[in-house]
């Protein structure tokens, strides 16, 4: 389906023995081409990589995080959807476990969650929940199908969660509720800190933290589970649930101990930037932040969200000190590479950040100077892209997986 050098893979430690390779296409195997062998010593060429049709990946789309939202696949080079016809929990259960997000959940899912675009992959799917991988259930041929994108297939996973503020004056201020397993539960004060609370505070993007209520006088008791207690952040964290904790639903609390914040960024609105040139402000958490393109989410095109949509970086500049803040603010060690020229495929939308200047100390991507604008002097044939060390990195860094998609 296409033909890659290096940049797009990594640089190989093996030697490089074959070089000028000419096939006419009908050969069955690579050693029946024509080809000019070379001793291992020489280093002037580069390696190869390929892509396949039969390709095949998956993701959840749209819905805050890696385990919600709709159900796409990637295969034949295209991102599409699958259609809900004969859809239920089973086939759900096959798409949470292969992208290691527990159990599917029966529950009302957000209106939202809006239609996908691109082909319909997949209808009539049968599984078992015995498979491994969504596409070996049982369906119709790749692409036959008799349904619209209204009909597209939307999940939430057991391990999907979410983070608020209830019984404030303002959404930056109230009792700390985190959504786990279908629920929304409390934080147990007993230990909580500075360091936990602030953690919370840039999670909402709320700005620093104002102070903490260890008792539930100010923001009234909750109900339901306590989800959390003996969290120990280190201040460097995205999101709370990356701190230490005890086990989830673990903990020797009440509801009278359940734990509030108040953050100064009061007037602050989640998705909704204060101006144009704040936008990258939504980029400051592993949900507005994402590597799509690679085979992990440690590599590919980077793209923040902004304005509820994710929007792409343009490659003038684009160096390795851009690339390492990128990598860090995701988890993902050090750069790599810092690719550009859409080496990981173009994206879609609006270019919000040109010219990126960062000295690679910075927390965040949008912490770097660069020049915010919807109309930059780039188009999608710049898209600026990282390949990161790991954790989570594969040897074969292409084409698309970002944070909880799966590739076979």
């Amino acid at each position: 389906m296409a033909a890659y050098i290096f940049s797009n893979y990594g640089e190989s430690e093996v030697p490089v023995w074959v070089n000028d390779v000419q096939c006419g296409g009908n050969e069955l195997h690579l050693r029946n081409c024509r080809a000019f062998a070379m001793n291992s010593s020489l280093n002037e060429s580069v390696g190869v990589g390929v892509l396949c049709s039969e390709h095949k990946q998956l993701r959840l789309s749209d819905g805050g995080s890696p385990c919600a939202g709709r159900v796409e696949i990637y295969y034949n080079g295209t991102w599409g959807s699958v259609c809900d016809d004969s859809w239920d929990l089973t086939d759900a259960d096959v798409v949470c476990k292969q992208l290691h997000c527990g159990k599917a959940l029966d529950m009302t899912l957000p209106a939202s969650w809006g239609p996908g675009s691109g082909p319909v992959w997949l209808e009539g799917l049968e599984c078992s929940g015995e498979e491994s991988y969504l596409w070996q259930c049982p369906s119709e041929y790749w692409g036959a199908h008799d349904c619209s994108h209204k009909e597209d297939v939307k999940i939430m996973c057991s391990e999907h969660k979410e983070l608020r503020l209830v019984n404030g004056k303002h959404r930056c201020e109230g009792r700390i509720e985190v959504f786990y397993n279908g629920t929304w539960g409390t934080v147990c004060s007993e230990t909580l800190d500075r360091q936990d609370a602030e953690v919370i505070c840039k999670q909402l993007q709320c700005g620093p933290l104002a102070s903490i209520e260890y008792s539930a006088r100010t923001f009234g008791e909750g109900s339901g589970r306590i989800w959390l207690d003996e969290i120990e952040c280190i201040s460097h964290e995205s999101t709370i649930w990356q701190c230490q904790t005890d086990p989830w639903g673990q903990h020797n609390c009440n509801h009278k101990e359940d734990a509030g914040v108040s953050c100064s960024g009061r007037k602050i609105t989640k998705g909704q930037p204060k101006s144009e040139k704040d936008c990258g402000r939504e980029s400051d958490s592993d949900v507005g932040l994402r590597l799509t393109g690679g085979n992990t989410n440690c590599s590919g095109r980077v793209e923040i969200m902004c304005k509820n949509n994710w929007s792409t970086v343009c490659d003038d500049s684009w160096d390795m000190a851009d690339a390492n803040v990128v990598c860090r603010q995701l988890h993902c060690g050090s750069a790599l590479l810092a690719t550009a020229g859409d080496a990981f495929g173009q994206g879609e939308g609006d270019m919000w950040f040109d010219e990126v200047r960062c000295t690679g100390s910075e927390s965040f991507l949008s912490d770097c100077p660069s020049l915010t604008s919807a109309q930059p002097d780039c188009d999608h044939k710049e898209d600026a892209s990282v390949i990161c060390s790991g954790p989570e990195l594969s040897s074969a860094a292409f084409p698309s997986t970002p944070a909880g998609w799966s590739y076979e």
